[in-house]
């Protein structure tokens, strides 16, 4: 352990704090090496948090964990605190800034959050969103197994804002039904990362179906975030 560099010290210490803060506290205490790496700033402000378990033992020192994070620019931070402001408190200004701030700073899944609420909130009288996002469809398929995965899904304890809902509603996910993408004949497939095999969409059909399981998906994943003194 002691000829390991700093940039392993820091990975294997980050791993074991999104899977146990009372490990991670011991880790620092076992070795000094993972001591010095978990006073670092730059450990904070890179800290995986998604992933971070909620132990009921543990809320204590997850809050302070969190808040140290956030306080020292953690990207995924202040992604959570935005998703928090969202869908929880409803604040939905502060929350998209937040959402957007994290994307800018590198955060993966504050990027595609962002670039879908401003899908959704394109939508027109037709039920047709317009303000494509810049990913690829297999970077869509990707984050959507993030999204709709057990670690991230089944928060259900409130109620989605009320003009998000109003904007969701009024997405149409039924317009490949009457396009010519599903006319084609033979029909053509695309392989999802899963190695399931759908029927291919136009761009205005993908993009259509993909706001509508977002909005319908992303509200899930929003948690509580602690409340600083």
């Amino acid at each position: 352990m002691e000829n390991l560099p700093p940039s392993m010290l820091h990975k294997i210490l980050s791993t074991v704090a999104t899977t146990s803060l009372r490990d991670f506290g011991s880790a620092r205490i076992a070795f000094p090496g993972f001591n010095e790496v978990g006073r670092e700033d730059h450990f904070y402000r890179s800290a995986n948090l998604i992933y971070l378990n909620d132990w009921v033992h543990e809320v204590g020192s997850v809050r302070t964990f969190r808040l140290k994070c956030y306080r020292s620019g953690n990207p995924e931070a202040i992604y959570l605190r935005g998703m928090y402001e969202f869908f929880i408190l409803h604040l939905l200004d502060e929350g998209r800034e937040k959402i957007h701030l994290a994307g800018e700073r590198g955060c993966e899944l504050a990027q595609f959050v962002d670039g879908m609420l401003n899908l959704a909130f394109s939508v027109d009288r037709r039920g047709i969103v317009h303000n494509y996002p810049a990913f690829t469809r297999q970077h869509v398929y990707k984050m959507f197994q993030i999204i709709c995965s057990w670690q991230l899904s089944g928060h259900w304890d409130y109620e989605k804002p009320g003009m998000f809902l109003s904007e969701a509603e009024r997405i149409d996910p039924n317009v490949p039904c009457d396009c010519w993408c599903s006319q084609i004949d033979p029909p053509e497939f695309e392989v999802s990362l899963s190695g399931s095999r759908s029927r291919w969409k136009c761009d205005r059909c993908l993009w259509n179906c993909a706001a509508w399981d977002f909005c319908d998906e992303i509200h899930l994943t929003a948690r509580a975030w602690p409340i600083e003194d």
